[in-house]
């Protein structure tokens, strides 16, 4: 199941916006209601939770008019320089074989919201992406993204273009196949079991021309860094949150206090140092995890109920308040009333 509170890398939100921006929208049109903070993405440990990338999705969606194509547009960007030091330890790896142990130890420095796996046979390597768990409005996407994302990042990385041997999508068929065509190389096979793409397996051997073993381990140690960061966080507001989360935000200052051993007083003060309170992280867990909620379908009155509202107009009221828009915003947006055109 997918964890819409996980923490990811910001490579995936700096390269919509980039792809928003050529589209015409403003950072301030892509980043409505994900309450992230532009400023913060230019440090290099920063984070996000999926449920956010997933609204700056849907925001570029909206704008558009449709979810053909979109994932495409960004797969283009996908290179190893847009990807920070993950990128960087990628493209002084070896070889294409180097890169995908890297791509399966480091997924949660990746583009894809899903699990994914490598599988090969003989003469084929498999990438297989397991989206069954994607809302419907922004499977389209990820199918596009994780497929296209892989061509592209690959290219990149041996520095020739990759022609897939087939590639296959759950999707059904979108309204210009041949534009699909012309980005993979090879026709795509629409309404299959998988998402998959295959290449010859010879190429698991190609040299990559940027191989560097003293920057490849430096890249390794650093994404060592930032996986901790991102599992184990080291300030106190981290742990807290991390806290709230595993507990299901049910304990309060004093249950968490006796978590670290402290009083509430002390972890009051630790966090007033951190710049943050406990209640307003309560409230920034409680509201995100009620937007994810809404937009992986759920109902606003599921929502309000499972948050420990007894009264919806009081939920709708808190709700909208903190995050700026109303529930029923996000909930319309998981069940459109008729397809994009």
């Amino acid at each position: 199941m997918i964890d819409w509170q996980r923490l990811r890398d910001t490579a995936g939100v700096s390269i919509l916006l980039e792809v928003g921006a050529e589209l015409g929208l403003s950072q301030d049109q892509c980043l409505s209601g994900t309450q992230i903070v532009a400023d913060e993405l230019e440090n290099p440990l920063a984070s996000i939770s999926v449920w956010q990338e997933l609204t700056l999705i849907r925001n570029i969606q909206e704008f558009r008019g449709s979810d053909e194509q979109l994932g495409l547009m960004v797969a283009k960007h996908c290179i190893a320089s847009a990807m920070g030091m993950f990128g960087q330890a990628l493209a002084t790896s070896d070889n294409l074989q180097q890169v995908w142990e890297l791509m399966q130890r480091y997924q949660l420095l990746g583009l894809a919201f899903s699990r994914f796996e490598f599988s090969t046979t003989k003469k084929q390597l498999c990438l297989t992406l397991h989206d069954f768990e994607m809302p419907a409005d922004c499977q389209r996407f990820c199918e596009e993204r994780g497929m296209g994302a892989c061509l592209a990042l690959f290219s990149d990385l041996i520095g020739d273009t990759l022609v897939p041997k087939a590639v296959t999508m759950r999707l059904p068929p979108p309204s210009e196949p041949a534009i699909y065509h012309d980005f993979f190389g090879v026709d795509v096979q629409f309404n299959a079991a998988q998402t998959t793409i295959i290449f010859d397996r010879a190429i698991e051997n190609t040299p990559l021309p940027n191989a560097n073993r003293k920057l490849h381990l430096a890249s390794i140690r650093y994404c060592d860094e930032v996986i901790e960061s991102q599992i184990t966080p080291m300030t106190y507001a981290g742990r807290v949150r991390s806290i709230l989360e595993e507990q299901n935000l049910k304990l309060d200052l004093e249950e968490v206090a006796q978590q670290f051993g402290i009083s509430s007083r002390q972890l009051r003060r630790q966090l007033t140092k951190e710049g943050v309170s406990f209640r307003e992280l309560q409230l920034t867990l409680k509201f995100g995890r009620a937007q994810a909620l809404l937009e992986s379908g759920m109902s606003v009155s599921q929502v309000a109920l499972s948050l420990g509202y007894a009264d919806l107009a009081s939920f709708s009221r808190a709700f909208k308040k903190r995050v700026g828009h109303s529930p029923s915003f996000f909930s319309d947006r998981a069940h459109p009333t008729s397809p994009k055109v």
